[in-house]
């Protein structure tokens, strides 16, 4: 159940202005719509999410700030905050494909997601960052295909290279996502590169998504006699 966002007390003060780094790392993001990006201070509330983020609720990016996850999403919050705490300790966490029911949907959502802390001039972490890119599309795809296959498809060889290079597709797209969100994820002192890193992924990001294309085609050719 989606827990009700509370109003800001009247005495509380905004959050401080991001320093020069993370400001220019913000500003860099802001020209992609693709990546969702979400900043969270070191008690978990949110400093700033973009328009991408902010569009898997819609609740408008201004909204989040000051507010916890759990505010946001209730119940679904558990895991993710449970995996920015782990940041907030042990550090920087590897790329994950992670799977959350969110109130306003009925269906499971995908997400391919890289946390990462960010450090104040005193080397301690004063906020975590975390970029994620949506691939439910993907996964419902996978799913819808096993569904149509059945055990008698199953026992078919056509059928099983299909369904493999069709799987192998998706996992290797997703792959190249979480090492485009890596690289990204280690310009936080470099921000300016970012721009440039954002347009280098899609060259194999491109290929990767033709190779699922070129799967799907010959799992759902449209000359089949029925």
């Amino acid at each position: 159940m989606r827990t009700k966002r509370k109003d800001k007390p009247q005495d509380q003060q905004a959050p401080e202005a991001f320093d020069d780094s993370v400001a220019r790392f913000v500003a860099a993001f802001s020209r992609t719509s693709a990546i969702e990006l979400a900043i969270y201070d070191d008690q978990l509330r949110f400093r700033l999410v973009n328009d991408a983020a902010a569009a898997i609720t819609g609740i408008p990016a201004p909204a989040y700030v000051g507010q916890t996850m759990p505010e946001i999403i209730g119940d679904a919050a558990l895991a993710p905050e449970a995996r920015l705490r782990e940041v907030l300790l042990m550090g920087e966490s590897p790329v994950l494909e992670v799977a959350a029911r969110l109130p306003m949907r009925t269906e499971l959502g995908y997400w391919i997601q890289k946390s990462f802390p960010i450090k104040g001039w005193s080397g301690r972490v004063t906020q975590i960052a975390s970029l994620a890119v949506e691939v439910t599309a993907h996964r419902k795809l996978e799913y819808r295909f096993r569904e149509l296959g059945g055990e008698l498809l199953w026992r078919n060889g056509d059928y099983q290279r299909l369904a493999r290079e069709r799987h192998d597709s998706v996992n290797g797209y997703h792959a190249a996502l979480g090492m485009s969100l890596d690289r990204l994820s280690r310009e936080t002192k470099n921000p300016e590169r970012i721009p440039e890193l954002l347009a280098q992924p899609m060259e194999v990001l491109n290929q990767r998504m033709q190779k699922l294309a070129s799967a799907v085609a010959n799992c759902f050719p449209t000359d089949r006699q029925h």
